[in-house]
């Protein structure tokens, strides 16, 4: 089964979800991440049944069986994490500062690579030593 990849982003007030190949215009909102993800899939959908309808010619990747492959930004990945640990923990385990990490998730600042991975890994560290309680 292919898969295909969509970027999710926060955008005000809400996520946004377009695909990673740009020449499939296709793009969805939602106010939870699972919305946001419920509504691409859906109009991606859509837009095949409509691109096979005229005729036009449908994106490899959307040909036959697929399914997406979800890749949230720094800044939808912080939004997302406020649901469940605080950026104070989130700042000690990282050793980034609560506002740096604020200026991330508001989109004032965009952080580098290095600081993507230290947030995401950091998040990822946080998750694994409570999955220990279980």
């Amino acid at each position: 089964m292919a898969k295909v990849r969509i970027n999710i982003d926060w955008v005000p007030d809400n996520y946004g979800a377009s695909p990673a190949n740009e020449d499939i215009a296709c793009v969805a909102t939602g106010k939870t991440l699972e919305e946001v993800e419920q509504n691409i899939v859906s109009a991606l959908q859509f837009h095949v049944e409509g691109l096979q309808e005229d005729g036009e010619p449908v994106p490899a990747e959307l040909l036959g069986e697929w399914e997406p492959e979800f890749i949230l930004s720094t800044r939808a990945q912080l939004k997302y994490c406020d649901n469940f640990i605080t950026r104070k923990a989130l700042s000690k385990e990282t050793g980034i500062a609560e506002q740096q990490l604020s200026h991330y998730a508001n989109g004032q600042r965009h952080p580098r690579p290095e600081m993507q991975k230290r947030i995401h890994d950091g998040i990822k560290g946080i998750c694994r030593r409570l999955s220990f309680i279980f």
